[in-house]
């Protein structure tokens, strides 16, 4: 996962920005705390439904 810190962040479109550009979940941070996670659909499609990541046989396997 990346990281940014909020700081760093001038406005929701960079934020958006940031996420489109990331392969990964974007993790955006103030300090020690962490605040939250941001992504791509995709990204969260891939980490919903990939079954190399989730060790399962199928999507037919998952049930949500």
């Amino acid at each position: 996962m990346g990281t940014c810190a909020l700081n760093s962040i001038e406005d929701v479109r960079m934020l958006v920005g940031l996420a489109q550009s990331s392969e990964e979940p974007l993790i955006v941070f103030d300090g020690d705390d962490e605040c939250l996670i941001v992504m791509r659909p995709a990204v969260f499609e891939r980490i919903l439904f990939d079954t190399d990541l989730l060790n399962c046989a199928d999507r037919a396997s998952l049930c949500l």
